[in-house]
């Protein structure tokens, strides 16, 4: 197993130190919590790091009441449990992510996870042949490592496929402060959790390699509970012209999202994989919308206006292969993946 502690955290005063990761303050089977998704745009503060900081989020709205509930599952009672034997708990991001794990009191361990794309359907990756770390018990502000992982992806892309799979993270808790959210919730002592990996999924027909960057902040008021209250992800595909940001508060904002990102983030594209035409539905009908599709080339082979909530493209003529659905409405643009074939 590859593993090199990066910094041992040991420079800043007592008066700063809230708390710190141990295997005691992982969620138990059953824990469960709701969080809202709130404004795309909002940052990363990816640069506010350190003790006695800030992190401001109490401007941006949300999505009409749009959540996602977190659980922690059992494994053994997942439709995944065959996938992840070793796995002791499996945190659900519904409708986005599934993570499996186990524990000892000087470690957490990921075993995989499922990744579910409303374009690309599920992605199940094992770390069968080398598995992720994710904590080191105690995990406290400063303190950080790296680890590689290998194993396989499992996918569909117009047919089952299984592919190796390789990577690294890097984990680190990275802050300590005040979380402002919506509507004057203020929350101190706060740690933020920062992990970052990068997964090359091998040989993916039509495509190639195919590397899943992932970012994700976790904000934990561990005094209160052991859940996280604010999540913010940002995932990339490159290969695959997908690029997103989720961002998730325990705090239901009062406000809401300007009507034509919200629009755009519902349409939907198909059937897919599609062979003769594409559908395009949106929720509401949008004026002055643009819709490309674009090779893995970059290429711009088709270009049409949407004057409605809904447009059929034909596609007949484009070769086989994988394309990128680029709506735009003015500054707000949606990406969706499809396969030709």
């Amino acid at each position: 197993m590859k593993k090199h502690l990066l910094i041992a955290a040991g420079l800043l005063t007592s008066a700063f130190s809230f708390s710190q990761f141990t295997q005691g303050d992982e969620p138990s089977i059953g824990t469960g919590t709701t969080l809202y998704v709130i404004d795309s745009m909002a940052p990363s503060y990816d640069a506010v790091i350190g003790a006695g900081v800030e992190w401001d989020y109490s401007t941006y709205g949300g999505y009409d009441g749009e959540s996602r509930n977190l659980t922690i599952l059992d494994p053994a009672g997942t439709v995944y449990a065959a996938d992840y034997p070793s796995a002791t708990a499996a945190l659900d991001i519904q409708s986005f992510l599934m993570n499996f794990t186990s524990s000892t009191a000087s470690e957490r361990t990921g075993h995989g996870f499922v990744y579910i794309d409303a374009d690309i359907g599920e992605v199940v990756v094992v770390f069968d042949t080398d598995e992720a770390i994710q904590y080191q018990y105690p995990f406290d502000l400063g303190d950080s490592f790296t680890d590689a992982f290998e194993g396989t992806a499992t996918y569909n892309v117009g047919m089952p496929t299984t592919s190796a799979a390789s990577g690294e993270l890097t984990a680190t808790v990275d802050g300590e402060g005040t979380l402002k959210l919506a509507d004057g919730n203020d929350f101190t002592n706060v740690m933020r959790y920062k992990l970052s990996d990068s997964t090359v999924v091998e040989d993916v027909p039509l495509i190639g390699n195919v590397t899943l960057k992932r970012t994700q902040y976790e904000y934990y008021d561990l005094a209160n509970t052991t859940m996280p209250i604010f999540v913010f992800t940002h995932v990339e595909i490159a290969e695959l012209g997908t690029s997103f940001d989720l961002v998730m508060s325990s705090v239901e904002p009062s406000g809401t999202v300007g009507v034509e990102e919200n629009l755009l983030s519902n349409a939907v594209v198909y059937p897919n994989p599609a062979s003769d035409v594409i559908n395009i539905s949106l929720k509401n009908e949008l004026v002055n919308t643009e819709v490309s599709i674009v090779d893995a080339m970059g290429r711009v082979v088709l270009n049409q206006s949407i004057d409605s909530d809904f447009v059929s493209l034909d596609v007949a003529d484009l070769e086989d292969g994988i394309y990128f659905v680029k709506i735009s409405n003015g500054d707000v643009v949606e990406t969706k993946t499809v396969v030709i074939k």
